[in-house]
């Protein structure tokens, strides 16, 4: 799934920014929320399904594209999925998919990746859903394995390369800056614990902390759901548990709650002797906007896992969003959300 802490945030930066020009009171959360490296994302209790089709996730790298390819054939759905009936794999492509297929690569120095990860969210919002909102983000972060001991992360390097958002508040069009924009910084995690720092080495404003923070776990939870997709594969399709659902959405904090988690192996392929296994996701995600009021986003799609080793390449997640508050006269609002993320390696 995308980086949940940057559609989290970016949707939290909105409503705060816009919004509060026309009087509402809100302050927007200065929690970050994480996803990197791999993503996935959420579902659960309906809300509208008025979503549209999400925008095809960008394409992988260039000698994986043929077998990426192969897994589109697969239409994605806002609806709450799972569990979906998937056509058993053939006997041939079981035999091919020996023990040991999808494992994580183990982590070393110098190994690095990118990721790119593109949201968009209409919404309306107020009494009457009088205020109209849009948001389009792009963001492009590159990860960096520093140091590493045994294949754990020793530290980390994220730098967000490219961080551009555009709102739209009734109509009027503006650009929304984005913090970590053109930011790097070094996660030096000790017995466990992140320590996040900028390129300086200084300490950060504890809002960019908390995003990178997330960001900086996810390596760890892409390596567990990848240990429970390689005690799938020899069977072909199969359900993940809920622990390994939680961690194909980038896991679950404090902050955010993650009260519905899915995940399938729907089926397996085989393009020029790489298995490429599709993922059927889908979660229901909470937030704390403020006191009173919160945001809850159910988001369904598909992630594509190569492998040789095991490793995300794209992944499509939409559904509805809605705004809630416990104050008669609070913020409330609804809407859809798309998600598309991929992977450079």
């Amino acid at each position: 799934m995308a980086a949940r802490g940057a559609w989290f945030l970016s949707v939290l930066g909105a409503l705060g920014l816009g919004l509060a020009p026309a009087g509402c009171r809100l302050r927007p959360s200065t929690i970050g929320l994480g996803g990197t490296h791999e993503e996935a994302a959420a579902p659960a209790k309906p809300l509208p399904s008025s979503a549209a089709a999400p925008p095809a996730a960008p394409g992988p790298s260039s000698d994986d594209e043929k077998a990426v390819a192969a897994a589109e054939e697969t239409s994605i759905t806002a609806s709450p999925l799972l569990p979906t009936t998937a056509e058993p794999g053939n006997e041939a492509s079981k035999a091919a998919t020996a023990a040991g297929a999808f494992q994580p690569r183990p982590y070393a120095a110098h190994q690095a990746w990118t990721r790119l990860f593109d949201l968009e969210f209409a919404l309306k919002v107020g009494p009457d859903g009088n205020i109209d909102m849009k948001m389009v983000s792009h963001q492009e972060a590159r990860f960096e394995v520093l140091a590493a001991t045994g294949g754990t992360i020793d530290k980390l390097q994220i730098e967000y390369t490219v961080y551009t958002s555009k709102m739209t508040v009734m109509g009027a069009a503006a650009d929304s800056p984005e913090e970590l924009a053109g930011k790097r910084f070094i996660v030096t995690f000790t017995q466990g614990k992140p320590d996040v720092r900028d390129a300086s080495g200084g300490k950060p404003p504890q809002k960019q902390v908390d995003s990178v923070k997330d960001d900086a776990r996810e390596p760890l939870e892409i390596e567990k759901a990848l240990k429970e997709l390689a005690q799938l594969a020899p069977r072909g399709q199969g359900d993940f548990s809920k622990m390994g659902a939680l961690a194909l959405a980038g896991g679950e904090d404090e902050d955010t709650k993650v009260p519905v988690a899915k995940a399938r192996l729907q089926k397996l392929t085989t393009s020029q002797n790489q298995k490429l296994a599709l993922l059927d996701l889908g979660y229901t995600l909470t937030n704390a906007i403020d006191e009173s009021s919160s945001i809850e986003v159910q988001v369904a799609g598909t992630l594509s896992v190569l492998d040789a080793p095991g490793r995300y390449q794209s992944s499509s997640l939409q559904g509805p969003m809605e705004i809630r508050s416990s104050e008669p006269d609070g913020l409330q609002g609804r809407g859809t959300i798309k998600i598309t993320t991929s992977y450079k390696y």
